[in-house]
């Protein structure tokens, strides 16, 4: 008997389904708030840190942003960045400083 592997799915991927899902059938308008961070955990029965990594890849994508102090919302479909953007931002972001007299030297 051939047996397939089964991948389990974080669970940071499934919070992020469900709230991507939410807005996706327009339960979350865009430019809407989400509830409290607490409370949306306590609403999906799930821990803090997990619900937050699910508001951080859902932010990376583009569906949320989320504004300290102030809280969570839903993205206008115009404001959302593509991969390409996001990748393009990512390798900015990432790039090491460059150290004057040291990197002019190398070729």
């Amino acid at each position: 008997m051939r047996l397939q592997a089964v991948e389990p799915r974080r669970l940071y991927r499934q919070i992020a389904d469900q709230i991507r899902a939410r807005i996706g059938k327009g339960e979350v308008a865009p430019g809407e708030r989400l509830p409290a961070e607490r409370d949306l955990a306590r609403q999906l029965g799930v821990s803090r840190p997990s619900l937050r990594e699910a508001l951080i890849a859902l932010e990376v994508e583009g569906l949320l942003d989320v504004r300290v102090g102030s809280g969570i919302y839903v993205t206008q479909p115009g404001e959302r960045a593509n991969g390409a953007e996001l990748a393009g931002a990512a390798s900015v972001v990432l790039r090491p400083p460059r150290v004057a007299g040291i990197d002019e030297a190398a070729p």
